[in-house]
């Protein structure tokens, strides 16, 4: 400290001055003392490893354990540390994350803290920052991180069971023109080899051990893909549930495009919300499969935002789905929907799209709504809100 140095510097000419032996004898003293303390707490501090071990991504309502590691690559000690780590108000488990620690030369330590993740989105954990001192108080050092570690929140998955929507089959059968293809990926038993068969349809594990030629069975498949239309104007939400709403479709949304993939079927998005990334109209992402997909998809939802000025249903959604294949299945997750956007929908069911509707908000008309739907060949299907899906467990759970 600054004060200390001067204090010495007129301890010094007072002894000089007035030649007393034992003011020399202080001023050496605190002085080394003084002295050594500087060197060996920067010294130490420049020479700490320190790293955070932080999941790249987690989901909504899901607690995570992060790690700081610290490594003193120095033979001096440190007799205290204090780390605080700059959290999100949004990841927050506890109150602070400040913890006092004492590291050894030549040692290293881990500590540990969770992260609560209440609500979807992109966070930047830290940054972190290391304060440190000398046993007398002499020297103040600190050091913080340049930047920080990005957390990924993906929306909540909910099962399609609780919503009411099919499990084995994409929201019900459709009449196709194309022929059913096996998929070598679906085993489906053996049978007996018959002049003919190709070669790499022998199981041989299996003819090995039946010693006789066995041909692997594959289960028929075909492909059929799922458009996701998620509606973000923020006019078509209503006020007193503009949040909850919003958030539960764009988990209908994630929840949609999770069980899709798990069962190995195309899946595209388009969202009239607003992309925060591109300052703008969030980018469709076209009909594709795979891990690698599905986790675009659910960064988009991660991020995505409702529109202020977000064009009309029945405008926006003809021009994302105006190039997809015969068959797709169309699923559109919306507050509501009106004549126009029926007429809009029925338009596209005759050009051969299996179209459903999910309504999230609770239409107040929903019963004609559904009526008029049914006559114009779509279906429209009600997605309860997860606390609405609670009451209705409790209430069967008495009967029981």
């Amino acid at each position: 400290m600054n004060h200390i140095f001067w204090a010495l510097l007129i301890l010094f000419a007072i002894a000089a001055l007035m030649r007393m032996d034992w003011a020399y004898y202080l001023v050496y003293v605190v002085g080394g003392v003084w002295a050594f303390s500087h060197w060996w707490v920067r010294r130490t501090l420049q020479r700490l490893r320190v790293k955070r071990r932080i999941p790249q991504y987690a989901f909504t309502n899901e607690v995570v354990t992060a790690a700081i590691e610290i490594e003193n690559c120095s033979w001096l000690p440190l007799p205290w540390l204090q780390v605080q780590e700059a959290v999100p108000l949004d990841l927050k488990d506890q109150p602070d994350y400040r913890v006092v620690l004492s590291i050894g030369g030549r040692s290293a330590l881990r500590h540990t803290y969770r992260l609560y993740c209440r609500r979807r989105g992109y966070y930047t954990v830290g940054p972190l920052s290391l304060r440190t001192s000398d046993l007398f108080g002499f020297v103040d050092a600190r050091w913080q991180e340049a930047g920080g570690d990005e957390l990924i929140v993906y929306p909540a998955i909910v099962p399609l069971e609780k919503l009411g929507l099919p499990g084995r089959m994409p929201f019900g059968a459709l009449p196709t023109r194309r022929q059913l293809d096996e998929d070598p990926a679906r085993l489906g038993g053996v049978r007996q080899y018959v002049s003919g068969d190709s070669l790499r349809r022998i199981h041989w594990k299996a003819t090995a051990h039946e010693d006789t030629l066995l041909v692997k069975k594959l289960q028929p498949s075909q492909e059929l893909p799922v458009f996701i239309a998620l509606n973000l104007d923020r006019s078509a939400y209503p006020a007193r549930a503009l949040i909850g709403a919003s958030e539960w479709a764009i988990s209908i949304a994630a929840s949609i495009a999770g069980h899709m993939s798990e069962q190995r079927q195309a899946v595209g998005l388009a969202s009239n919300g607003v992309d925060p990334f591109i300052e703008g109209p969030a980018a469709p992402i076209g009909l594709r499969v795979g891990r690698s997909h599905l986790m675009n998809v659910w960064r988009l939802l991660a991020r995505i935002q409702l529109n202020d000025e977000a064009p009309p249903l029945h405008e926006w959604l003809p021009l994302q789905t105006a190039s997809l294949p015969w068959g797709t299945t169309v699923v559109l997750i919306a507050p509501g929907v009106d004549e126009k956007d029926l007429w809009m929908l029925h338009r596209l069911h005759r050009r051969g799209s299996n179209v459903v509707v999910l309504v999230c908000a609770g239409q107040r008309d929903f019963r004609s709504i559904q009526a008029n739907g049914r006559r114009l060949g779509l279906r429209i299907l009600p997605a309860l809100w997860e606390s609405d899906l609670q009451a209705v467990e409790q209430r069967l759970k008495q009967f029981e």
